[in-house]
């Protein structure tokens, strides 16, 4: 598996279009992975990226991309990137109670039934904390660390609003509700962990959003 830390130029136009629409940005990434004709790149690459700068304006637009294969960045143009991609290989493993720093750019939603309707439609959960002091994103990621094999000791709550124009019906600027989560949890089933790390948590993947990131805590 492999880890890139991508540092965006701000003068870049290229760039600065692609940290204000992720789903452009996801378009720019593909071309750094060699990928079949009508294959999804981040399906054939189990790609998973991550805006670190999101609600951060004052910091420099980094993307984190982790992937099974080594990308080459040198096909996106040189003019993009204010520093030299950095990329290195990882190779994660876990143990029954390790207790791991997390972070986690979710878009935590569930689906609702229409009428007449056979799909449902996704709604964003609130943030809003309830009487007994839980909220309903804080309940979706201890159920997803249930899922993947982990149990979710602390975490702080940061959500924001990813699209500017809320009203627009177009496929790539419909807004996107997403939370930071960071905190500490501990492993509960190796095997299950692993599968979270290579393929996310969560829906809206090709916006960004689903990648875990784990450490040893400070």
């Amino acid at each position: 598996m492999y880890l890139s830390k991508l540092t965006l130029n701000p003068r870049c136009r290229e760039a600065l279009r692609d940290v204000s629409a992720p789903y452009e940005l996801h378009r720019t990434l593909s071309h750094a992975f060699r990928t079949e004709s009508g294959v999804d790149y981040r399906a054939q690459h189990d790609v998973l990226f991550r805006l670190e700068s999101i609600g951060y304006s004052a910091a420099l637009p980094t993307v984190l991309v982790q992937s099974q294969t080594e990308p080459d960045w040198n096909e996106l143009p040189e003019v993009y990137f204010l520093d030299k991609p950095l990329v290195k290989r990882i190779s994660p493993a876990f143990s029954v109670g390790q207790t791991l720093a997390f972070r986690l750019v979710a878009n935590p939603t569930k689906k609702e039934k229409r009428a007449g309707k056979d799909q449902g439609r996704r709604v964003a959960l609130t943030n809003t904390e309830h009487d007994d002091g839980t909220t309903p994103v804080g309940a979706w990621l201890r159920r997803k660390g249930e899922q993947h094999g982990f149990q979710v000791l602390y975490a702080t709550t940061d959500d924001f609003w990813l699209g500017a124009d809320r009203r627009s019906r177009s496929k790539n600027s419909i807004p996107l509700y997403g939370v930071r989560f960071d905190g500490l949890l501990q492993v509960t089933q190796p095997e299950l962990m692993s599968q979270a790390l290579a393929s996310g948590i969560g829906p809206a993947k090709a916006f960004g959003f689903g990648l875990l990131s784990v450490a040893r805590p400070q």
